[in-house]
Parts: structure tokens; sequence; C-alpha cells
């Protein structure tokens, strides 16, 4: 009985709406882009992006990727499968199924739609600024 009432009367939110994220003019200056496809996150400031780009975790899930990229140099025997959002490797199918379930996992793949239409912003910002 509980449930459906929160159900038809849910509680108040306390979460804060987000802004929207858009590309800026002042990206394109960047050394780094304005957002990490690999780690799913997004940058508000050019520092933010060079500590991300030059630390470590994103160089731990780079290493990660390069190494899924081959099929080859994986061992022959190796078990593990892969989350291709965390690029995290678990032990077995069922590990993955519950992590893809998971708080953390489900942030990651909301933060990789946010950076991909970053992204696509920011490719359209860079092509506009080409022809002007």
């Amino acid at each position: 009985m509980t449930e459906e009432i929160a159900a038809v009367n849910p509680a108040p939110s306390t979460e804060q709406k987000k802004p929207e994220i858009v590309a800026k003019v002042e990206f394109i200056t960047w050394k780094y882009p304005p957002y990490c496809e690999l780690c799913n996150v997004y940058f508000s400031g050019e520092p933010c992006s060079k500590t991300h780009f030059e630390g470590r975790n994103h160089k731990n899930r780079l290493h990660t990727w390069k190494e899924y990229q081959n099929p080859d140099s994986l061992p022959k025997d190796s078990k593990d499968v892969l989350c291709n959002i965390c690029w995290k490797k678990m032990n077995t199918q069922l590990i993955l199924d519950d992590h893809c379930k998971s708080p953390a996992h489900l942030k990651e793949k909301q933060g990789r739609l946010i950076v991909q239409k970053l992204k696509e912003d920011y490719r359209q910002l860079k092509e506009s600024n080409k022809t002007n």
C-alpha cells in the first residue's frame, strides 16, 4: 500500500536540476577536449581537462581499452568479461550483470549520454569556426 501511494504522490525531489552542458567557444583553444569519451566525464575548465588526461585513472582505463582492441593479445584461457561503459573487467557474466544494475554503472551510462551530446556540439563548433 505504501508503494502505491509513493508512486501516485512521489516525495518532493531534493536533487537540484543540473544545467544543460553545452560546448563553448573557448573549448577550441584548449590543449585537451572538454570531455573524455573513455571515462564518460566532461570538464568545466582547461586545468580539469589537463589533470584528467594526464591522470592515473584515465591511463588505467586507456590501458584496458587498448588491451581489448586487439583480442589476439588477450590470454586464450581468460574468462574475464568487460563492461565497455566503465571499462572494468569482471570474472563472470553474472558479476557483469550485477554491475550493470549498480548506481556507479548507471551514473557512467548517464555520463556517456552527456559526453556524446557534448562531443557532437564541440565538433559542430569546431567546424563552424573553420569556415569563419
